[in-house]
């Protein structure tokens, strides 16, 4: 490849096709592949099994559950029995129907299992490649959510997971994660009762202490309200009466302001989540242990036209959570929230709390901002569900009967695909709506996605994307590679030889009928303390022939070495990215466990 003199990633030659079998990752929406090669050349120990390659065609992918009124799968459907549409915000009156390309029913108990590379054994040898189990069940994940519940809330967990532990189905594999001041795993995928409920004993956080969760006029605390306190001298001066409003604006804007950093970590924990389970096959679940952020924050008012600035504190967070939804949808992720507070009664109506204006308007206007944002948070649990396939989980807030719901949900689905009509590619959110003609029949499905324009390797707005890789607090196994530590060729350096997965990378149609596929191969290294120290990236636009076309779908198998120059970080992530379609995979390495291999290998 060459060295990127900016960021001083060095890349050894080009991406090799060497022997190699697909280990059993599956593509996500927005592509088609044609079987293609023989299998030959297979590693020892590994099954053999021909590899299809992905050309990328814009093709969307839905996973669809259809119920009966009783909550019963109904089975046996055909594609003649749904139609599919598009409908994009800015031309709300535009909807267009689409053909269906692809349809089929899938039954998780029948798939095969599919092919895998045997774990690494020596040291030095890091992969994100996934352990599947042989018998295909779809994994859950937990994940409790202490940044956005209070730990009075949290203890509820506690209780849930217990009843979880005694009903959970033996045969699905759980793992259990915790979003405190960061993203946190606890357990792997694990059918072991006695490995959840260790777990258990780690499931708290005070992450949400001290985050304000009451809007400001309703907190006597809040400055403003401070100021109004003090006495009857804003009823006689103007100034002063300025001064309190010009403060109880800086309260709502600042209330804002906090609520943006947590939506932002809540949202990033969760694109994590599906980054790391995006190479399972099949249909995952998340479990989502909240009490979540109110999906939209009312603004402060016009109540002195001359200083507040009436929509001061408004927020909508709506294109977040669409931009979430696409992102998990395409991994295959359904999300089932929890609302772990249970019944909550009004804060006016709680015993110890000081309303800051105890008139009847006041405790009116004051139940009112809290019906709303409860409202909210509801809002919030509902867009997600149902943006990704999920339902949220009520009632009695029963976490084994949702942990049930949703194995269940995963294990009988359709697979529908189709090529969207419109060519405008501009990134905007397009709507998809599912009609069948069948009575009583429930459908879950993902609800949208954006239409994002093929990325261009090397561009500023990648080189964004890529630090945002970065920050995943967990490996992506949506691309699967392997990195062996080598010695360095610098003081100082590291280097690594990389073996990728090909299955899902894809591949562009050139006009004299060549492929090109583009990847982006890059390294992120942390100090001590975790931070992220420095992204050096190196994009690999490589056009194949078909002579080399037809190697790669018979091998399988993509090779590259990158050398990542010193001082000698404490840690490095290396990403792998296929830039058309984001799949994304990426290994944590400590480098000093990097280096000790190095020297013995």
């Amino acid at each position: 490849m060459g060295t990127n003199s900016r960021n001083g990633v060095k890349a050894g030659g080009v991406l090799c096709l060497l022997a190699f079998l697909w280990s059993g990752a599956t593509g996500v929406s927005q592509t088609s592949g044609a079987q293609m090669g023989s299998g030959k050349g297979a590693t020892p120990g590994v099954s053999s099994s021909a590899l299809t390659l992905r050309t990328f065609t814009r093709m969307v992918n839905l996973e669809l559950v259809v119920k009966d009124s009783k909550g019963h799968h109904i089975e046996g459907l055909k594609a003649g029995d749904f139609r599919i549409f598009e409908q994009t915000p800015s031309k709300s009156r535009d909807k267009r129907e689409q053909k269906i390309a692809n349809f089929k029913e899938v039954h998780v108990g029948d798939l095969p299992a599919p092919p895998s590379l045997k774990e690494p054994s020596q040291p030095g040898v890091y992969t994100n490649t996934l352990a599947i189990q042989k018998d295909p069940t779809p994994p859950t994940i937990l994940l409790v959510d202490g940044l956005n519940t209070d730990v009075q809330s949290q203890a509820q967990v506690h209780v849930q997971m217990l009843r979880m532990l005694r009903q959970l189905p033996s045969n699905v594999p759980v793992a259990v994660f915790l979003l405190g001041d960061k993203l946190a795993m606890l357990q792997s995928f694990t059918t072991d009762p006695k490995l959840l409920q260790a777990a258990l004993s780690n499931v708290t956080s005070p992450a949400g202490v001290g985050i304000a969760r009451t809007d400001p006029r309703d907190d006597p605390n809040a400055a403003g309200n401070l100021m109004e306190g003090l006495g009857t001298q804003a009823d006689n001066d103007p100034t002063f009466k300025q001064m309190i409003e010009t403060a109880r604006e800086f309260d709502q804007r600042l209330y804002a302001d906090t609520m943006d950093e947590r939506v932002y970590r809540t949202t990033d924990a969760l694109i994590s989540l599906g980054h790391h389970v995006a190479g399972y096959p099949g249909r995952k679940n998340l479990l989502w242990l909240s009490t979540t952020f109110p999906l939209l924050l009312s603004p402060i008012g016009n109540n002195v036209p001359e200083v507040i600035d009436e929509w001061a504190g408004y927020r909508n967070y709506q294109t977040q959570l669409q931009y979430l939804n696409t992102v998990l949808s395409d991994a295959k992720v359904a999300v089932y929230p929890v609302n772990v507070a249970g019944v909550q009664t009004l804060n006016t109506y709680q015993a110890g709390t000081r309303p800051p204006d105890v008139s009847p308007i006041g405790i009116s206007g004051a139940n009112t901002r809290q019906i709303q944002q409860m409202g909210g948070e509801q809002d919030t649990m509902d867009v997600i569900a149902t943006g990704t396939g999920g339902i949220v989980c009520t009632g009695d807030n029963d976490l084994g009967d949702c942990v049930r719901k949703a194995a269940d949900d995963s294990s009988d689905f359709y697979e529908i695909a189709y090529y969207p009509d419109s060519p405008d590619w501009n990134g905007e959110f397009r709507k998809i709506m599912l009609k069948t003609n069948l009575r009583g029949a429930h459908l879950s499905y993902r609800q949208g996605y954006y239409a994002t324009p093929e990325g261009t390797p090397g561009s500023k707005d990648e080189s964004i994307k890529l630090q945002s890789d970065c920050e995943d607090y967990i490996d992506s196994t949506a691309i699967q590679f392997s990195a062996k530590s080598l010695p360095p060729d610098a003081q100082g350096a590291l280097r690594f030889a990389l073996t990728i997965d090909a299955a899902p990378v894809t591949f562009a149609l050139a006009p004299d009928g060549g492929h090109v596929m583009h990847l982006a191969v890059a390294a992120c290294t942390y100090n001590e303390k975790g931070w992220t120290l420095k992204l050096m990236s190196f994009p690999a636009d490589r056009k194949l022939d078909a002579k080399q076309f037809q190697i790669l779908a018979n091998t399988g198998r993509l090779s590259d070495m990158i050398s990542v120059p010193g001082p000698r970080p404490a840690a490095v992530r290396l990403l792998v990215k296929d830039v058309p379609t984001g799949r994304l995979g990426s290994i944590y390495i400590k480098t000093a466990d990097a280096v000790a291999a190095a020297r013995t290998d």
